[in-house]
C-alpha cells in the first residue's frame, strides 16, 4: 500500500506519544524518519527493526560523560538517536558558535542514521557538518554523512559508506558510537576530515545530494510505500494515544 507523507506524519507522531516521548521528540522524530524514506534512505525499515527494543525500554534521561569548551561526551544509555537528536545536535551548534569548531560523540546510540535529517537542518544554520558512525556488528563499515554551507540551496548532505581496515579491541560503547562535528568554517571540517580519515577507506556508496533530492521529489507525487501488516501495528500502536485522550476527556467532561 501506499501513504502520503503526511498520513505517516501524523501517525508517526501519536505512535511515539504513546510510546512515551516528550512534547515536540514525538513530532522531530516523526519527521526524521519520514525524511529518510522519503529521501532513499529506508527510515521506515529503521523503525521497524528499532520498534521491539523502542517499546520494550523506556528511553533513560541522558548522562554527560566529560564535556569543555569545544568537546563534549554524551551517553545515550542504550537509548535511540530519534530522542537526543535535538540535544546533541543543539549542543555541536552552540559550541561551534561560540568557539568556530565542535565535536559531539554520542555513546551507546541506536538508530544513528536516522539522525541525519537533524544534521542537515542544522546547516540551515550556516554550519559545516560532519557526522560519523560504525556499524554497531561490523566495525569496517563506516557511515559519513557531510554537508558544506551553501553546497545547496537545501542543505542536503553527500552520504557515503565505506569500508575500512578491521579494528580490534573495540568496546560496546564505541560499536554504538556517533561522533558530530560543526564548524563555522567548512575548512576547518576538511583539515580534520584529512587527518581523522587518513586509514585507506574503499568506498562502498555514495548518495550524493542530488540524489536525495530526486527521491525526495518523488515521494511526494507517487506516495510511499509501507507493508500492510507494518501499517496495521503502528495503527495499533497509535490507539494508545487516542483511548488515554478519551479517558481523560470521560474524566474532564461536565466539570
Amino acid at each position: 500500500m501506499n501513504v502520503s507523507k503526511t498520513e505517516l506524519t501524523a501517525l508517526l507522531k501519536q505512535v511515539f506519544e504513546g510510546l512515551g516521548f516528550h512534547s515536540g521528540e514525538d513530532e522531530s522524530a516523526a519527521k526524521m524518519i519520514v525524511w529518510a524514506e522519503m529521501s532513499g534512505l529506508e527510515g521506515v525499515r529503521d523503525l521497524n527493526r528499532s520498534l521491539p527494543h523502542l517499546m520494550k525500554h523506556k528511553s533513560p534521561p541522558l548522562q554527560y560523560v566529560a564535556e569543555d569548551d569545544v568537546h563534549a561526551v554524551i551517553d545515550a544509555r542504550n537509548g535511540s538517536a530519534l530522542n537526543c537528536a535535538d540535544v546533541a545536535v543543539n549542543l555541536a551548534y552552540a559550541k561551534a558558535l561560540a568557539r568556530g569548531f565542535s565535536s559531539v560523540t554520542l555513546l551507546n546510540c541506536h538508530t544513528r542514521k536516522l539522525l541525519i535529517k537533524a544534521i542537515m537542518d542544522c546547516g540551515r544554520r550556516g554550519m559545516a557538518r560532519l557526522m560519523y558512525w560504525r556499524d554497531a556488528n561490523d566495525p569496517a563499515i563506516e557511515y559519513v554523512v557531510s554537508i558544506a554551507p551553501g553546497a545547496c540551496a537545501d542543505g542536503l548532505p553527500r552520504y557515503t559508506v565505506n569500508r575500512v581496515q578491521q579494528q580490534g579491541n573495540i568496546d560496546d560503547a564505541d560499536r554504538q558510537s556517533l561522533t558530530i562535528h560543526c564548524a563555522t568554517e567548512w575548512q576547518q571540517l576538511e583539515k580534520y576530515q584529512s587527518s581523522f580519515f587518513s586509514q585507506s577507506r574503499e568506498q562502498l556508496s555514495v548518495i550524493e545530494p542530488e540524489a536525495l533530492r530526486d527521491n525526495y521529489r518523488s515521494a511526494l507525487h507517487q506516495g510511499l510505500p509501507i507493508e500492510e501488516t507494518l501499517w496495521e501495528h503502528l495503527q495499533e500502536l497509535a490507539l494508545i494515544v487516542l483511548v488515554e485522550s478519551s479517558e481523560q476527556s470521560r474524566m474532564g467532561a461536565g466539570a
